[in-house]
């Protein structure tokens, strides 16, 4: 019994001993863990925010001596020295020797803190970061007046550059309108031989001032162009904008017609490229079988159906038609060849009806077509060339072209056989060009000359009187292909004998054959669609 008790006294003083240890255990892990709250907690949260919009602390610094310093640190006033707080703030508890990896000091926390948020990214911005975005119209001028010197303009012009265009201005869609349809009146009346020349009128209470350049072709193959500088006041300001227009080349429709026959209509035929006939035009539709019209058409008159059946206008024309529109006039004459115009090297002329063929190899030859005359044989070369009739003298033509060449006749060209490009035309890089241009006719011959099957010409034609198939009433023989353009006072009828296709060469739109004609319109090609300000003279 007393042994017991004795037993029982001492398990309870062993009992109090160990739970005194536990709790002063408890009580220093509390203490300890006091400065090492969960990231979790929303105090510790809004102290992180709280000090992302504060210069960073001194890895040395201790939250406790932070949040004193930031309790004595007025909102507005003037930063005052801070005060000791070494004998007024309790000294800060040991850290454990080896803390939990998860867990970060506040001197850590300090050292790598959290990604910054968007306030904090806005205060690190530089001062001048936050003033007002500059005008947009100032910095297009700083680029453009980069770009006059990435494009060799001295650096000393530049600053006058950037003051001329420290503004632009939007040109309307409505406007540019406006400029295109008095631009598009305006020619066509303008002599093409006359020196730069000015245009203006009011639209809307505003007036506009259109300079006119011309640009002469760089050569005898390429397109002549004009320089269009308009200016306007609005709101005090004066603005400026460039336009640029190109002289159309005839070669630049896949068919132009001057006066479409009344007597022929266009029937089982396929025009893929721009076309154009200052008169009416008549097109028939018979037994599901009409013509296709792959470009834009233009039309000075209006289209006739020939029969009671209607004209889907939306399949038969799907790039577009424009009736009533102005006239493309002809020139008097096609080409003029006085002495100088061409050098003489590039020119040669033929006195006698003859036969002309072109060889693959560059060379050709002519030969009278009176008995027993001799062959005569030349080279094309790599320069254009120009092969001229003297007046009253008929060409006949056939062959390969490898070169680029212009045929012209006062009277008559009439084609024997096929006419084929070295190179296909339609391959990048391709340089041969075939101009045939007369003053009268241009003629497809008999079908005991040319042979059946189809005939193929590549080449742009020009027929200022007519361009003629010859023995048309006669059984089917296959389709005549043009590959190139077709432009004609008028038009012979083509089937039965041929149904015709006529496909527009794509290189035509900005080359043209040695000496082509031109006419007297000009169409808009490109704008900046901007206003320039600058300074009023």
């Amino acid at each position: 019994m007393r042994l017991l008790q004795a037993m029982q006294r001492r398990r309870s003083a062993l009992t109090s001993i160990f739970g005194h240890a536990v709790f002063i255990a408890v009580l220093a892990l509390i203490g300890t863990r006091s400065e090492l709250p969960s990231l979790d907690s929303p105090l510790i949260v809004a102290e992180l925010i709280t000090a992302s919009l504060e210069p960073a602390a001194d890895p040395t610094t201790t939250a406790a001596e932070a949040a004193a310093e930031r309790a004595e640190e007025p909102a507005t006033a003037p930063p005052e020295p801070a005060p000791d707080t070494a004998a007024t703030e309790p000294a800060p508890q040991p850290l454990p020797a080896e803390p939990p990896p998860e867990r970060a000091t506040p001197s850590e926390r300090a050292v790598e803190p959290p990604p910054p948020s968007p306030v904090e990214r806005l205060a690190e911005l530089p001062q001048e970061s936050a003033e007002p975005v500059a005008d947009a119209a100032e910095t297009e001028a700083a680029e453009a007046a980069e770009a006059l010197v990435a494009e060799g303009i001295p650096a000393a012009d530049t600053p006058q550059v950037a003051d001329d265009l420290r503004a632009v201005r939007s040109l309307a869609s409505h406007e540019e309108r406006v400029v295109r349809r008095h631009l598009a009146s305006w020619t066509g009346h303008m002599d093409v031989d006359s020196p730069d020349a000015t245009l203006e009128w009011r639209e809307a209470g505003q007036d506009y001032t259109a300079v006119l350049k011309r640009v002469p072709a760089a050569d005898a193959m390429g397109m002549e162009q004009l320089l269009v500088e308009l200016t306007t006041q609005r709101d005090g300001e004066r603005l400026v904008t460039e336009l640029r227009m190109n002289r159309i080349a005839f070669s630049n429709f896949a068919q132009f017609i001057d006066r479409w026959d009344p007597q022929v209509q266009i029937h089982d035929d396929l025009i893929d490229g721009r076309f154009h006939s200052n008169t009416e035009v008549l097109v028939s539709r018979e037994r599901g079988v009409q013509p296709t019209f792959n470009g834009k058409v233009t039309v000075a008159a209006d289209i006739r159906t020939d029969g009671s059946r209607l004209v889907n206008r939306r399949t038969m024309f799907p790039a577009g038609i424009e009736t009533r529109v102005r006239r493309i006039v002809l020139p008097p004459r096609a080409a003029a060849f006085d002495d100088g115009a061409v050098p003489a090297e590039r020119l040669m002329r033929i006195a006698r009806d003859a036969l002309l063929t072109f060889n693959a190899d560059g060379t050709f030859e002519w030969q009278a077509v009176e008995d027993g005359a001799a062959v005569e044989r030349g080279s094309l070369g790599d320069e254009p060339f120009y092969i001229v009739a003297r007046e009253g003298v008929d060409l006949r033509v056939r062959g390969v072209v490898n070169g680029k060449v212009l045929v012209y006749s006062p009277e008559h060209i009439v084609i024997v056989d096929d006419l084929l490009y070295a190179e296909d035309p339609r391959e990048p890089g391709a340089d041969d060009y075939l101009g045939l241009v007369a003053e009268r006719t241009v003629e497809i011959g008999e079908p005991e000359v040319t042979g059946p099957g189809d005939l193929t010409i590549n080449a742009s034609i020009y027929a200022r009187n007519r361009f003629v198939v010859r023995d048309y009433m006669s059984r089917r023989s296959g389709t005549l292909v043009v590959y190139g353009s077709v432009t004609a006072g008028s038009a012979s009828a083509t089937e039965p004998r041929y149904a015709t296709r006529i496909e527009f060469d794509d290189r035509l739109t900005t080359m043209r054959a040695p000496g082509f004609p031109l006419s007297d319109r000009y169409e808009l090609d490109a704008s900046s669609n901007e206003w320039r300000v600058v300074d009023t003279p």
